[in-house]
């Protein structure tokens, strides 16, 4: 007869909230797949669509990203095509657009986001998810 392994956390609430968000992104990631975009460049390209003719600056600010983080996450969806700097000739200032190809690929991916979103939802329980984003906020006050 199998017994059910007891997994052993760190007492470091760091690690373990690293963790378990390490875990939750590759959730999403997988889910994700099928539109070829993960959950962090679904997120840009949900922003642009919100924003669109915004300024990488801008997009920093709205997605409260670091300018590196998020030029990190730009590089691929300017690569694929989904996303097109339209800034006036001669203009310092990015706008930031969705390609035909990316509204396209946000078509796609958000209904399995949306699956994912119901998924977590589903395992963690309304009262839990409560809790949850009770906690979210009060950790992002740090």
């Amino acid at each position: 007869m199998g017994t059910k392994k007891t997994k052993k956390f760190s007492p470091c609430y760091c690690l373990r909230i690293r963790l378990a968000t390490g875990v939750v992104t590759e959730y999403y990631d997988r889910i994700l797949a099928p539109s070829g975009v993960t959950v962090n460049q679904f997120a840009v390209l949900f922003n642009i669509s919100r924003h669109e003719g915004c300024s990488v600056k801008q997009l920093a600010d709205i997605s409260e990203h670091d300018s590196s983080t998020l030029a990190r996450n730009l590089k691929p969806l300017y690569r694929d095509g989904l996303i097109a700097d339209t800034k006036e000739p001669g203009s310092r200032n990015s706008r930031l657009k969705l390609t035909p190809a990316g509204q396209k690929t946000l078509e796609a991916a958000n209904p399995l986001w949306n699956k994912a979103q119901e998924s977590l939802s589903k395992k963690l329980g309304q009262e839990n998810l409560k809790t949850l984003e009770k906690l979210l906020v009060s950790l992002s006050d740090l």
